[in-house]
């Protein structure tokens, strides 16, 4: 949910807090993700990418540490 418009005054906490109980009366509890489904798909995949990204970064770190001869071998 937008609380705030670039020319318009935000919306207060309890003014959402009664729309999205509007929202899940009305919808169910997909009225409480109403409109959020296609943020909520890019947020796991950001999330995915970061960690497997970390991941590669870490094997990466190690496998170097691993050949200098930093850490024994495993």
């Amino acid at each position: 949910m937008q609380t705030s418009s670039i020319s318009e005054k935000s919306i207060s906490l309890t003014s959402v807090m009664k729309e999205i109980t509007r929202d899940s009366r009305e919808f169910g509890l997909r009225g409480v993700f109403r409109g959020q489904g296609i943020g909520i798909a890019k947020a796991i995949i950001s999330l995915t990418m970061f960690h497997q990204g970390r991941i590669m970064l870490m094997d990466a770190m190690k496998d170097r540490n691993e050949r200098n001869g930093l850490i024994p071998d495993s």
